[in-house]
């Protein structure tokens, strides 16, 4: 009989604490396909119970750490406090020595998204799946309704860019449409429903809440999480001009995986959140 694979958990949380019970008995449960269980999560800046909750739940556990970045709030953009939380996991991966032998990562959201329980006979095929062939570095999780990720999502079809910056470029190239307008000329239109009964696909980025990685290909990646970069905008009085936008930092470090020749992979049934009739947002993260 196969030997189950160790597996490491890893979130990051603030304030997150309403999710927390439902979330870490989610964990609990994916827990009992391992052999051996780790779990890292890094917390900031809460001012509800989140600390306490991680902290009571941990206290038993072997292998559990829990790591403090408070102050990190005073970075006002959302994707590079991501970013460097999250190559924060990555170097904690890399240094103690406990957690860098594991076989696979399980990186959760830990906020509502991580509440929705999940099947263990579709996450064990999943893992099975991906420890059938080297060559397979991760796999994600996919929604009932519409696939809700599309800023992580690459896909030569599917979504080929960034789906932020092409609602940018159009509204610099409309100058008179309005956003809602813009976002639905463009990012609407990536908005993708996969059936739970179709086989797993391969994409070039993806994440949705839920993916579970080669710990191998978390080690060796040589692209770190990168949530930023510079974006040249319309030329005024012929001034060169650029902007910083937010960027999706799952993008960039997934970029470095395919470099190490791993294959990624949403595999629909996986199922881990239900959304319906998605909305045009009031606040995109475009700029800063």
């Amino acid at each position: 009989m196969e030997t189950p694979p160790k597996i490491i958990f890893i979130g990051l949380a603030q304030n997150c604490a309403q999710y927390l019970p439902a979330v870490l008995k989610n964990i609990e449960n994916m827990a009992t396909l391992a052999s051996e269980s780790a779990f890292l999560f890094l917390e900031n800046d809460s001012t509800d119970n989140t600390k306490a909750i991680l902290t009571g739940w941990g206290s038993s556990r072997p292998n559990f750490t829990l790591l403090n970045f408070d102050g990190l709030n005073n970075l006002a953009v959302r994707t590079v406090k991501l970013e460097i939380l999250r190559n924060a996991y990555v170097e904690c991966l890399r240094t103690y020595k406990n957690l860098k032998d594991f076989d696979l990562v399980v990186l959760i959201d830990m906020d509502d998204v991580g509440t929705w329980p999940i099947d263990l006979s579709e996450l064990s095929k999943a893992i099975k799946y991906l420890q059938a062939d080297p060559q397979r570095a991760a796999i994600f999780a996919n929604q009932i309704g519409s696939y809700y990720d599309v800023w992580a999502l690459r896909h030569k079809e599917f979504c080929p860019s960034d789906a932020w910056e092409e609602v940018m470029d159009y509204k610099a190239s409309h100058p008179t449409v309005t956003d809602e307008e813009a976002f639905n000329q463009t990012f609407k239109k990536r908005i993708q429903s996969f059936s739970p009964s179709t086989g797993p696909f391969e994409v070039e980025s993806a994440f949705g809440g839920l993916g579970i990685y080669r710990m191998s290909y978390i080690l060796k990646n040589p692209n770190p999480y990168l949530g930023s970069k510079l974006k040249s905008l319309p030329s005024v009085n012929e001034t060169f001009r650029v902007s910083r936008r937010q960027f999706c930092e799952h993008v960039h470090f997934h970029a470095g995986i395919r470099v190490l020749g791993g294959k990624l992979f949403i595999w629909p049934s996986l199922i881990n959140g239900e959304v319906r009739d998605p909305v045009f947002p009031h606040s995109p993260p475009l700029l800063f």
